[in-house]
């Protein structure tokens, strides 16, 4: 009985030993924090700005009627391409035509007067010099002679006049061939058709901003730009010569490629005399043009809505660790105006995380740039978000899978 006694205890006092072990790992593990980290690189950072608008053609030409008519033809249609010169819309040129045979009319007319007129001239001239000759024979008087003299200087003044006459004659056939050759419409550029709001049969007018004084507009496909508004809050970042990703949504898997061209001076605000309550609530933007790069581009139409990045700071080769990786000090006393003032990290150290100090410069949407306090080849923690804002310098840490970690950064 006795030995059973002591085998019971025996075994009690090894169970207990046990359970002990058993709670104390338990606690520890339940110190112990599970991260994600990453490795701090050298890597090019990006710092951009985002702005949205439309995607239009550089110079885009829009033609309007010189002369009255009817449209008879439109040989083209919306969409196609062609080539300088090429016929694209006539107008109805009877009318014209008609003035064309009338001023070529005059012009005649104007010829055979001057004709008769220089005859006439010659006419007088002979009578003159007989006039001259009897005159200093004395049979004829001196009123007859200088009547006749002045009769053949009217005449020459009378030619002059109708030569001025053939002038205008000729300015009228020259100005009424030139209305006749503009109702037939030719593009101006190599380039495509992108607007044709005209049909055969309408009467097309001139002047500007009136319905029907637009004929068609044709731009050329391969000046595109991304005519993007950008706040004001960061357009003093913007330069000339910038580069820029744009996405247009109708091609959501196309990424284009550009310049800032424009930037304009002033903001794009229907009011110059003083800013609206509504104007200050949206905010005020500033347009900017940013001229796409690409050789090979899809069919861009007029007004489709894209986004662009536009590439303000490159850093290369800078000290980079995840966004998320970078807190900040909550110090309400603290003066300093600058966003940067009070960051921290924690790096992993022999299993427990380290609070460090950095001094942060340019960002990305994904990558921070560290100017001090880290190393390249150092192991950050990235997350998980409430685990990482509640971590102390000195806790136990420990890695999670990196299959884990990304999948937990992403969610």
């Amino acid at each position: 009985m006795r030995q059973k006694r002591k085998l019971w205890i025996a075994l009690a006092i090894v169970v207990g030993i046990i359970i002990l072990v058993l709670i104390g790992r338990l606690v520890g593990r339940q110190d112990t924090q599970k991260v994600d980290v990453a490795k701090v690189t050298a890597r090019t950072i990006r710092s951009s700005i985002l702005a949205s608008g439309q995607l239009v053609y550089l110079n885009p030409v829009e033609l309007k009627p010189e002369v009255i008519g009817k449209i008879t033809e439109i040989p083209v249609v919306e969409g196609q391409l062609v080539k300088k010169n090429q016929v694209v819309l006539r107008l109805d040129p009877q009318l014209y035509a008609a003035a064309v045979a009338q001023a070529q009319a005059g012009v005649e007319q104007a010829q055979i007067a001057i004709e008769s007129q220089q005859l006439s001239i010659a006419n007088l001239q002979l009578q003159y010099h007989r006039q001259q000759a009897l005159y200093k024979q004395g049979l004829v008087d001196a009123n007859t002679f200088d009547q006749l003299g002045n009769q053949l200087a009217i005449a020459r003044v009378q030619l002059d006049s109708l030569k001025e006459a053939l002038r205008i004659a000729h300015a009228q056939l020259n100005q009424a061939q030139q209305n006749l050759s503009k109702t037939v419409i030719r593009s101006p550029i190599d380039g495509m058709v992108t607007s044709l709001p005209v049909k055969v049969g309408e009467t097309v007018i001139t002047g500007a901003n009136i319905p029907g004084s637009t004929l068609m507009e044709i731009a050329d496909p391969a000046e595109v730009l991304a005519d993007v508004q950008v706040d004001e809050a960061d357009i003093a970042n913007v330069k000339l010569g910038e580069e820029a990703s744009i996405n247009a949504v109708s091609y959501p898997n196309n990424t284009f490629h550009g310049k800032v061209q424009f930037v304009a001076a002033s903001v794009t605000d229907n009011s110059t005399t003083a800013l609206t309550a509504t104007a200050v609530q949206q905010g005020v933007t500033f347009e900017v043009k940013i001229g796409l790069t690409d050789l090979h581009l899809p069919r861009i139409r007029p007004g489709m809505s894209c986004r662009a990045e536009i590439f303000t700071q490159s850093t290369p080769n800078a000290i980079a660790v995840p966004l998320q990786a970078v807190l900040y000090e909550n110090n309400p006393n603290s003066r300093s105006l600058e966003p940067t003032s009070g960051a921290y990290v924690f790096v992993m150290r022999n299993g427990k995380a380290r609070k460090v100090p950095v001094t942060t410069g340019v960002s990305s949407d994904t990558y921070q740039e560290i100017i001090s306090g880290l190393k390249a080849g150092e192991t950050v923690i990235t997350g998980p978000y409430l685990t990482l804002h509640h971590l102390t310098d000195g806790m136990d840490v420990l890695p999670l899978p990196p299959d884990n970690g990304k999948a937990r950064t992403t969610s």
